[in-house]
Formats: structure tokens, sequence, C-alpha cells
């Protein structure tokens, strides 16, 4: 977990709105960087600039309470998935029953889409758990559903709404909260 607490208190005012000012500037060009702004007049900016005030807010409570603050890819990711920058992003225990057995995942590796789908999932699920800082443990388990689900057909979900339902321990398909 890439997460720290303040090192030492700032000994003035203008230390704490230097420390706070860095971070901000530090947590709007994580953003910019992540998701490759082009310019401030774009939605996305002002999605960075707003993830920015969120991480400043939390390094200044930080300087007077006992918080630890998050590093900026897991604050990042918590923040779009819960708009907690604190939110606890380990996955959700997984019950067995949601995890295909040998035979549906060797029926849907038959399914070009699933086998394809199943890999975008797997690389998905990979990358979110990196940029948060998490294990990466349910990742196949997750997958591999998420092929079988492709492969038996009708509608399914994006992969990434998928994936915060099997992180709640809801069905892939759950609709609503």
């Amino acid at each position: 977990m890439h997460a720290h607490s303040s090192p030492d208190p700032p000994a003035t005012a203008t230390d704490t709105r230097a420390r706070v000012e860095q971070a901000r500037a530090r947590a709007e060009g994580f953003v910019w960087g992540a998701l490759h702004i082009q310019h401030s007049r774009t939605p996305e900016a002002r999605t960075a600039t707003a993830f920015a005030a969120a991480y400043a807010d939390l390094v200044t409570e930080s300087l007077t309470d006992d918080i630890v603050v998050p590093g900026l890819a897991q604050a990042w990711v918590a923040w779009r998935t819960c708009g907690n920058l604190t939110a606890d992003l380990r996955p959700a225990p997984s019950p067995d029953q949601r995890v295909p057995d040998t035979a549906q995942w060797d029926a849907a590796l038959g399914h070009r889409t699933a086998w394809w789908l199943c890999a975008e999932a797997l690389g998905y699920v990979r990358g979110w758990c990196d940029a948060a800082g998490v294990g990466s443990g349910d990742a196949v388990d997750f997958a591999h559903a998420f092929a079988v689900l492709v492969a038996a057909g009708g509608s399914r979900p994006s992969i990434d709404y998928a994936w915060t339902n099997w992180r709640s321990g809801r069905p892939l398909t759950a609709f609503g909260g």
C-alpha cells in the first residue's frame, strides 16, 4: 500500500500552505498524465482540478489529525470508484458459487468473443489493482466469470461495471446500488 503520513508538521502557516499547494499540484499533474489531458478547457481537466482539491483537503486535514494520506494512484482510483479518497479498495470476499467451474470455463474458451473479452477483463482488473496498489488475486476468477457470462450470450455489462459488482459481492449483471 502506498500511503504515508506527513513527515513533520509544518512550522509556519506559510509552510502549511506550501505543503498543501504542492500536494494539489502533484495530484492535478497526476490526473493530467493519467487521463492524457491536452488542455484546461476539457471535462477531464475539471475532473483533475476537483480531485486535486479533494486531495489537498485530505493533506490539510492530515496536518492536524491522525490521518494517513494514500498515494496518488490509490487515492485517484478510490475517488473515481467510490467518491472517497481513503476508501478500502481490497476486493470483497467472493462466494465460491460465483467462480465458474472447469466445464463452464472450457465451454467459454470455445467462444472467440468470450476468450478475447476474458483477456481484456483480466488486463483491466490487473491494471486497476496495480493503480490501486492492491493485490490482483481475484482478477483471474473475475475474468473467468466474465468470459462465461459472455459465452452464455444475451446482454452483458461493461467490464468496469461488472468488476464493481464483483467487488461488491453482487452478480456481474446486477443493476442498481
